[in-house]
């Protein structure tokens, strides 16, 4: 995919009205959970997270990314968000192999997995072209920011399926 190339780099606080402001856009309602801006804080100050900004040339943010269980025994690594200003433009599609490879070669990651709403069709996509397996659905399982209830598509990539 073509356009301009982006960088992953470690999010801080200064980062974080940009992020509160992205999750809050009200086209990303139906599949981004709003957390307010303190408990982005605490996240961000918390060991078991991870907060990534992906930035263009001029390192103007374009994406954010949340890993969690940093720590886990089991070394499963939960992507809990990735949201792109400009949804639809292939930004997703190339931040992901930076992503995975991030988690596997640089956190040793043994799994990689999230969840999404089973009708964010566009995010599922992009995962399974990146390698990622669905696991199951877990049926009404989270509120959505309109107060309706959506079923949870859990989905996971392996260290032997990165590897191959």
């Amino acid at each position: 995919m073509g356009g301009p190339e982006f960088v992953l780099r470690d999010a801080g606080r200064g980062d974080l009205d940009w992020i509160v402001q992205l999750e809050t856009r009200p086209d990303f309602a139906a599949f981004i959970h709003r957390w307010p801006r303190d408990a982005h804080d605490r996240n961000l100050a918390d060991p078991e997270m991870r907060y990534l900004v992906a930035v263009d040339a001029t390192a103007r943010p374009a994406a954010y990314v949340i890993l969690a269980g940093l720590a886990s025994p089991a070394r499963s690594i939960e992507l809990v968000r990735m949201a792109v200003a400009a949804p639809g433009a292939g930004l997703g599609s190339r931040l992901l192999p930076q992503i995975i490879r991030l988690a596997f070669e640089e956190l040793g990651a043994n799994r990689l997995w999230l969840d999404l709403f089973d009708d964010n069709h566009r995010a599922r996509h992009v995962y399974k072209i990146a390698g990622f397996q669905q696991e199951g659905v877990l049926r009404d399982a989270a509120l959505r920011a309109d107060g309706t209830i959506g079923s949870l598509v859990v989905m996971s990539i392996l260290r032997r399926e990165y590897a191959t």
